[in-house]
């Protein structure tokens, strides 16, 4: 009776180990509690995690480790984590000491400049709710990401942050865009629906090429009610031959 009252002892033991971080199968919920540490907390399910959701505070570094060292990994949930400033030589953007501020998606996230290799293995991804901003080039080449969910805070959008993310068929920027920059969407040739809720058209006039590659005479631009003169109007937007406004049934 004793032994196996030790026996059960044990086995509740291995079973508390392996529910720490919450891994089953392929899939891995983290918490992250110190930022800069998701490395050190997936262990061994680094290889292997197809499907990863993020919570707590994360940094650049934990960016590096998602884009380098998760091979496996097509479906990434950080809509519960909250990005936090980081200032190294360990960030997404080379080894050079380096700011990154906090709740914004780094530079080069998810694209590594110096081996240019990028994450196409990647299929789903939400950004964190509280992202005011994506760094540049931050998804460049992401070409297998089908499904992405935009922040609802996001104000900026940076230069190249979606170039070269082909697999893409649908984007929707919410209204508290403000600032779009060059490239952001160049070379995303799958868009056939771009949904935007700013009232007024986020000015693209000092912007270069931010839709270029995509089809202007198939991908349809959806617009807030009673704003679809204004976006024809619009520098950049005006590039769009189906310009349709929302409601009434239109989407």
């Amino acid at each position: 009776m004793k032994r196996f009252g030790i026996m059960i002892s044990v086995l509740s033991i291995l079973l508390t180990g392996c529910s720490k971080n919450n891994e089953t199968g392929n899939t891995s919920v983290i918490t992250v509690t110190t930022a800069g540490t998701l490395s050190t907390l997936l262990g061994l399910s680094l290889k292997t995690s197809k499907t990863l959701i993020v919570k707590g505070t994360i940094d650049a570094r934990d960016f590096v480790t998602i884009r380098d060292s998760m091979p496996a990994l097509t479906t990434l949930d950080l809509s519960a984590a909250t990005i936090v400033d980081y200032s190294g030589t360990l960030g997404t953007a080379g080894t050079q000491n380096r700011d990154y501020p906090a709740n914004t998606v780094p530079t080069l996230a998810f694209h590594n400049a110096t081996t240019n290799a990028n994450k196409t293995e990647l299929t789903k991804l939400s950004l964190p709710g509280s992202a005011t901003t994506i760094g540049d080039s931050a998804l460049m080449n992401c070409s297998g990401i089908t499904t992405i969910s935009i922040p609802y805070a996001l104000v900026t959008l940076r230069s190249s942050a979606f170039s070269g993310c082909n697999g893409l068929t649908t984007i929707t920027l919410p209204s508290t865009v403000a600032t779009i920059g060059s490239y952001a969407f160049s070379n995303c040739g799958g868009l056939t629906t771009i949904t935007v809720y700013p009232i007024s058209p986020v000015n693209l006039s000092q912007s270069i090429s931010v839709f270029n590659g995509v089809n202007p005479n198939t991908c349809i631009l959806y617009v807030p009610s009673g704003t679809k003169i204004a976006y024809q109007g619009a520098i950049g937007w005006s590039y769009f031959k189906n310009i349709v406004e929302l409601g009434n049934g239109a989407v």
